[in-house]
């Protein structure tokens, strides 16, 4: 039971990851030092799909739904929970792009947040000067 408790637990945890690793650049425009997390989590996900190798979460996950007696799935955590699921099913490599797409968005804008603070900050005019 406690093994198959942790795995529960890993796959939630793993959840909240990929949801971070899509929305977490915009919540850095609101708490700028998130910024730092969420560019390790992207750093990750980058590596994994340009490497094409396992994820270290999802084997984890699976060893404790082995320990617990469960049978594993085959493939990774997003073909098991999420395709088929929040998308239509074989568009993985889609929804990466969107995903990856969005972070850049989110990243243009934190750049664009960050100098226009330190503008303002220099007490420098922001629109034209009369």
């Amino acid at each position: 039971m406690g093994w198959r408790l942790l795995a529960d637990v890993v796959m939630v945890v793993h959840g909240a990851l990929l949801l971070f690793f899509v929305i977490g650049g915009f919540l850095a425009w609101r708490w700028p030092k998130l910024i730092w997390v969420h560019l390790t989590i992207v750093v990750w996900n980058v590596v994994i799909v340009l490497v094409d190798f396992g994820c270290p979460v999802t084997a984890t996950e699976k060893y404790f739904r082995r320990l617990g007696g469960d049978s594993v799935y085959s493939g990774g955590y997003i073909e098991h929970y999420l395709d088929g699921w929040l998308w239509p099913a074989g568009k993985t490599s889609t929804v990466e792009l969107v995903a990856f797409a969005l972070v850049v968005i989110a990243y243009v804008g934190f750049v664009i947040m960050r100098l226009g603070r330190r503008s303002k900050v220099r007490g420098e005019s922001v629109g034209p000067r009369t």
